[in-house]
C-alpha cells in the first residue's frame, strides 16, 4: 500500500527496542560513575548496595510494576569483628635438678671458712616444719557420757599423762561425767604455784631446763630469770615437764576392818565398805567365805583393750554385750548397783583383805550383803558408764584400797 511505512512494527516490537535501550542507557550511567570516582582523591565508601532477588529463570514476560513492588530485598547483616586468635607456644618448663645423691652429698659436705674466718654453723636438719598447732593456750572440757581418760587423751593429740599431770588424779580417774578437766595446748605438766618458789625449783621437779618455761608462749614469764621467785596460785605450763608415776585410782570411799567396827573389838570377822552414799553401795557389810581372786571374771573369748598400769588401776577386757561375768573368787557382796564416778553398774565383792571391782555391767545377777563363790556368774556385760565400747573393766584391790596389778592373782 502506497503511504506506509516498509519495515512493519508492531507493538511488541517497539516495547523491546525501548527496553535494549534503557538497559544501554544505564549502563554508559554507571561506568561513568565509577570512572569519576576512581578518579577523584575523595576515597569515601560507597554505600552499600541494595540488590534485589534474581530470579533463577527469566520469566517470558516482563514482570509488571506491581509484581515487582511485592519482590523481596535483601540488605548485607553485620557481623561482630572478632579479635584475632594468638597461639602461645608452649612453655618449656624443664629445668637441670640435681638428683638426691647429689643433694645429700652437698649437705653433708662440711662448712668450708673463708678468708680463715668462722663461718655459720648449719643445722642438722636444713628443713624445719613447724607441727601445725591446733590450740594456743590452756581450756577446759567437760566430761560426756562415754569419754574416758584415753579416748579424751587422743581427741587432743595428747598423752594421757598430760591429762592425769594437769588435774586432779582422784577426780580424773573417777571420769565422772560433767567433770571439767584442765586441757593444755602441748605435752606437758601444768603446775599450780603452793607457795612462793623460783622458776628453777619448778623445772628441776619436772626435769626439764628453767628457760622452757620461761620462753614459753602459754606463761607471761619473759624477760624473768631461773632466779625469779613465782607467786603461789600462779598456774604454770611446763611443756615436756615430766611428773610422777605413782598409781592413779579411785577411792570412794573404802573401809576394810577386822573386828566389829562400833566397839573395836576383834572378834574374828571382817567388816568392808564401798563407795558409802552411792546408789550402788551396801553400806557396811560383813564379810564371810572370803577366798583368793585366782578364778578368771570371764570365760568367753577376750582381747585386752587395756592393761593395768600406773594410770590405769585394772584391766578392760572386751567382749559382746551380754557375756557372762564371774565371781574371781568368794567373799561377800558390798556394792551392786550403779557408781557414779564412771563405772557404770558395778559390783564389789569383798574377799577379806582384798576387793575385786567389775564395771560398765548391763545387769547384776546377785545383790547386796550376798554371799558368793568363786566361778559363780555374778553379771553380763555392758558399755555403761564411761565407756567407749562394750568391755569389763576389772579390778583387784588390796587392803589399803590401792589397786594392785590383776596379773599378780591370775593368768589373762
Amino acid at each position: 500500500m502506497h503511504g506506509e511505512n516498509p519495515v512493519n512494527t508492531s507493538p511488541r516490537t517497539r516495547r523491546g527496542l525501548l527496553l535494549i535501550g534503557a538497559l544501554a542507557l544505564a549502563l554508559t550511567v554507571t561506568a561513568g560513575v565509577i570512572f569519576l570516582w576512581s578518579d577523584s582523591d575523595d576515597h569515601t565508601p560507597a554505600p552499600p548496595i541494595v540488590s534485589s532477588a534474581i530470579p533463577s529463570a527469566l520469566p517470558s514476560t516482563t514482570p509488571s510494576p506491581a509484581a515487582a513492588a511485592l519482590e523481596p530485598t535483601l540488605s548485607p547483616t553485620l557481623l561482630p569483628t572478632l579479635p584475632p586468635t594468638v597461639t602461645i607456644p608452649p612453655l618449656d618448663w624443664t629445668h637441670p635438678t640435681a638428683g638426691p645423691d647429689e643433694i645429700a652429698a652437698a649437705l653433708d659436705r662440711p662448712v668450708q671458712l673463708i678468708d680463715g674466718e668462722d663461718a655459720i654453723a648449719r643445722e642438722v636438719d636444713p628443713l624445719t616444719i613447724s607441727p601445725v598447732r591446733t590450740r594456743d593456750s590452756v581450756m577446759t572440757y567437760t566430761v560426756q557420757p562415754g569419754d574416758n581418760l584415753g579416748a579424751i587423751a587422743a581427741r587432743f593429740g595428747l598423752d594421757e599423762s598430760t591429762i592425769i599431770w594437769s588435774n586432779d588424779r582422784f577426780y580424773v580417774n573417777a571420769m565422772r561425767v560433767g567433770l571439767e578437766l584442765t586441757i593444755l595446748p602441748v605435752n606437758g605438766v601444768y603446775h599450780r604455784v603452793i607457795d612462793p618458789q623460783p622458776v628453777a625449783g619448778i623445772a628441776e621437779l619436772y626435769s626439764v631446763d628453767p628457760y622452757t618455761i620461761i620462753d614459753s608462749e602459754y606463761n607471761a614469764l619473759f624477760g624473768t630469770t631461773s632466779q625469779t621467785v613465782l607467786p603461789a596460785g600462779l598456774y604454770v605450763v611446763v611443756p615436756g615437764g615430766q611428773g610422777t608415776t605413782e598409781p592413779v585410782y579411785w577411792d570412794p570411799g573404802i573401809v576394810i576392818a577386822s573386828g566389829d567396827p562400833n566397839s573395836g573389838a576383834t572378834v574374828g570377822d571382817s567388816y568392808a565398805s564401798f563407795g558409802a552414799g552411792q546408789d550402788g553401795s551396801c553400806g557396811q557389810q560383813a564379810v564371810t567365805g572370803g577366798s583368793m581372786p585366782y578364778s578368771p571374771p570371764i570365760h568367753s573369748t577376750y582381747s585386752i583393750t587395756q592393761d593395768f598400769t600406773w594410770s590405769h588401776g585394772g584391766i578392760d577386757l572386751a567382749v559382746p554385750v551380754g557375756t557372762g561375768v564371774f565371781a574371781a573368787g568368794g567373799g561377800t557382796v558390798i556394792f551392786s548397783g550403779w557408781s557414779d564416778w564412771g563405772y557404770g553398774y558395778t559390783i564389789v565383792i569383798a574377799h577379806g583383805s582384798t576387793l575385786t571391782l567389775y564395771g560398765h555391767l548391763n545387769g547384776m545377777l546377785v545383790g547386796c550383803g550376798q554371799t558368793v563363790r568363786a566361778g559363780q556368774g555374778i553379771a553380763v556385760t555392758g558399755s555403761s558408764g564411761n565407756s567407749s565400747g562394750p568391755h569389763l573393766h576389772f579390778e583387784i584391790r588390796g587392803s589399803d584400797g590401792r589397786p594392785v596389778n590383776p596379773w599378780n592373782y591370775q593368768q589373762f
